[in-house]
């Protein structure tokens, strides 16, 4: 198709210059650091929590937050899984995040339970890694926000798991300013994505990096409703979005645009996928997005439950894609359709596009080659052990048992 500039001065000037850094943002003011509570590695559990006297661990710092406050970590490795079983309330949000000008690392699963509304979670590492391979972070709560984090578990598990019919449902979760990465076992087995948006209604994602996870960067699956996902980049994941549904369930009515989702090592960039007999996802629209070098080609809808308008198929220009520098070339093709979203993210100056003449492809037609593909399934979290079915398209049966890792559905096609 070809391009011309979506008032241009948004996609490229004015809607960056809004776009704070990834940077981790500074406490508010109040008591000297601005954190009600304090926590730090050379700590004391039984301490007051104080700047003076913090305590050691993240769950005793959790644990001591009440309704709008925040709680600080020190510089520093905290081991250790949390569950935050508290939450706060409209202008009154519980928030963890890093004493200012000091980033902490928070390595276990990072669990908000059901019940424990508007938390905020900024300027952490979040490494997921735990010895039961469930997700982290785990949402089963309503109005979580993560952002300018770093979330990953080294290959091991999924990260973003957000609602859950079993654990709590979630509503209103903010996924924001995030980079995503390095989820999932290898080799991809189709279980473990970057974000999985499960059981849950009003889910924003946008302005992240999302890439070099083992299966999708996001998979709405199965009963994901009114999802937004904009101006992320989603690159070299096993697929990039995947709208999907089981047991009755069909995830609807999602709006992705804006977005850079390119070189899908497995699969297409974007696509879906619903059993047969299953509802067919409704109102579910991709446009606007800029779409390169998936596996299987770039954007199928033979799947059904979603449309595809105004998307370009264009090599995006990273500056170091290897490197994960996601910052657009001057030449790009998708600087006029996306804006430079690296750049807005990591705080540095945008890119501004050079006149050019642009060349681009449509997306590519499906490949007919023969895919036996099903889907798995498991509930349950906690170290439980579940169970997986599928069948794949010509009707084959399998049966595979292996120790699970979702709060829930962690369910999705799967080729056999």
């Amino acid at each position: 198709m070809k391009i011309t500039p979506r008032i241009a001065a948004a996609a490229v000037g004015l809607l960056l210059a809004v776009v704070p850094a990834a940077v981790a943002p500074a406490a508010v003011a109040g008591g000297g650091s601005g954190c009600d509570l304090v926590a730090s590695p050379s700590g004391d559990d039984l301490a007051s929590g104080l700047v003076s006297a913090p305590f050691r661990s993240v769950q005793r710092l959790v644990d001591a937050l009440a309704p709008g406050q925040t709680g600080c970590l020190r510089a520093g490795v905290y081991q250790g899984d949390v569950r935050v079983g508290v939450g706060g309330g409209p202008g009154a949000r519980v928030t963890l995040t890093s004493f200012p000008g000091e980033t902490a690392t928070v390595v276990g699963r990072f669990w908000i339970a059901r019940g424990a509304d508007y938390v905020t979670v900024e300027g952490l590492h979040l490494d997921g890694s735990n010895g039961d391979r469930l997700p982290s972070p785990t949402i089963n709560a309503n109005d979580a926000t993560f952002s300018y984090d770093d979330v990953t578990n080294g290959h091991t598990a999924i990260c973003f798991d957000v609602g859950s019919e079993d654990y709590g449902t979630a509503a209103g979760t903010l996924i924001t300013h995030d980079r995503i990465h390095g989820c999932g076992r290898l080799p991809a087995g189709n279980h473990d994505h970057g974000i999985y948006v499960a059981a849950a209604t009003g889910t924003t994602i946008e302005w992240n990096l999302i890439y070099a996870n083992a299966d999708r960067g996001v998979q709405l699956y199965p009963d994901a409703q009114h999802t937004t996902i904009d101006h992320n980049v989603i690159d070299g994941n096993g697929e990039g979005i995947i709208f999907s549904g089981d047991d009755g369930f069909a995830s609807s009515g999602a709006n992705v645009f804006d977005n850079l989702i390119t070189n899908s090592v497995i699969r297409h960039d974007v696509e879906s996928w619903y059993p047969a007999g299953n509802p067919v996802g409704v109102a579910n629209v991709v446009h606007q997005n800029c779409v390169w070098g998936g596996k299987e080609g770039a954007i199928d809808t033979s799947g059904g439950g979603f449309t595809a308008s105004g998307n370009i198929v264009a090599n995006p220009e990273y500056v170091d894609a290897a490197a994960h520098d996601y910052r657009l070339g001057p030449t790009s093709p998708c600087v006029a359709i996306t804006g430079d979203i690296a750049a807005a993210v990591d705080g540095a100056t945008p890119t501004a596009q050079t006149a050019q003449r642009v060349r681009t492809r449509h997306p590519a037609r499906r490949s007919h080659r023969h895919h036996h593909r099903g889907h798995h399934r498991h509930r349950g979290h906690h170290g439980h052990r579940g169970r997986h079915g599928h069948r794949g398209r010509h009707g084959h049966r399998g049966r595979q048992g292996h120790r699970h890792g979702a709060s829930g559905h962690a369910r999705g096609r799967q080729d056999d």
